[in-house]
């Protein structure tokens, strides 16, 4: 009798056992497929549990990109269960490429010029390539504004030699901007003219004291600096020269005349001949495909929702949403969202 009980025991004790290691691992392999899904690859996704956090890096909080971050992220957070969304105000591109590097934002606001350099480890990228960025969405041109203050002795872009100037932030695509309208006129930047480096709120207030000739501003158009320079610090827009716009076409390829039509901005009379490039939203590899998938569906199926909330949105349309892209990697969920829509890349 005891040992049948002694037996019977130790089936029981088995049974028990076995049960509690098929819970155990049914919960294991669960866990295991919600932290893939959420992208918590490297710590650097920015996930939480079921809910992906994506802090967007945009620029200054007179630029254009810092409002559109902040649209996007209410957007975000309101119609996707699984998103948490925030906005943070950077020094600009170059900035925003790092954070995207070293996983402190999940999405970013950037030039194509600064994105291609980043890519491939140009310039001020040199030995610190950003590779694990790709691209969501192609959004609207992004624009050089040379503000000039009148009476500064300014009145055309080949008497900044010698002007006293605000490029834009250090390091920033703006800069870089500057730095190449430098070139395309024959001026040595780094003899020629007197820098000082500052963002667009602290140029303007420059301006308004007449502490500097100009300004570099590079945003959409209209964009509150340029607006605030023009109308309280006595300043003028600059246009480019044919040849000069030439010169940086052939150079940088992505570079596109633009024309900035008289009255975009209050005192501005006629048209404004400058140049522009296309402005991308942009995410790391890391980010999960299904996110990047909501993320873009999201943005491109609610403009008329946001298209009031700033007036650049105007010139969103997403069959230009690829144009420009060339070789540099689309997101995996941002292009399953465009060849459902019939939409490739030129």
């Amino acid at each position: 009798m005891k040992k049948k009980l002694f037996l019977l025991f130790i089936m029981t004790a088995t049974l028990l056992f076995i049960a509690a290691c098929s819970s155990g691992g049914s919960g294991s392999e669960s866990g295991d497929s919600s932290g893939g899904d959420s992208g918590s690859d490297g710590g650097s996704s920015g996930s939480d549990g079921d809910v992906y956090r994506v802090s967007i890096a945009t620029g200054t909080n007179t630029g254009t990109y810092y409002p559109l971050g902040s649209i996007f992220a209410d957007l975000w957070n309101n119609k996707l269960d699984n998103v948490e969304a925030s906005s943070q105000a950077t020094n600009g591109s170059v900035q925003n490429m790092q954070f995207i590097k070293n996983g402190e934002a999940q999405a970013a606001l950037v030039p194509v010029g600064t994105l291609y350099q980043g890519y491939h480890g140009l310039d001020s990228f040199e030995g610190n390539a950003v590779e694990n960025v790709t691209i969501l969405a192609g959004l609207y041109p992004n624009v050089n504004h040379m503000v000039a203050r009148k009476g500064s002795g300014v009145e055309s872009m080949e008497d900044l030699r010698g002007a006293k100037i605000v490029p834009g932030a250090t390091g920033s695509a703006t800069e870089i901007e500057m730095q190449r309208l430098a070139w395309a006129y024959d001026i040595d930047y780094d003899t020629e003219l007197e820098k000082n480096f500052v963002g667009f709120t602290e140029s303007t207030d420059l301006m308004m004291n007449k502490q500097i000739d100009a300004a570099m501003i590079m945003a959409g158009v209209p964009t509150a600096a340029v607006t605030e320079q023009l109308t309280t610090a006595d300043g003028m827009l600059l246009s480019y020269s044919d040849e000069a716009i030439a010169k940086l076409k052939e150079e940088y390829p992505w570079t596109q005349e633009y024309i900035i039509e008289a009255g975009s901005y209050e005192n501005q009379p006629e048209d404004v001949k400058t140049v522009a490039q296309n402005n991308f939203l942009i995410a790391p590899a890391e980010m999960p495909e299904d996110v990047a998938y909501e993320l873009v569906k999201t943005l491109w199926e609610s403009l008329e929702e946001i298209r009031d909330s700033h007036s650049v949105i105007e010139q969103f349309d997403v069959n230009n949403a690829l144009v420009g892209v060339g070789e540099l990697p689309v997101h995996p969920g941002a292009m399953k969202y465009y060849e459902e829509i019939g939409i490739s890349i030129e």
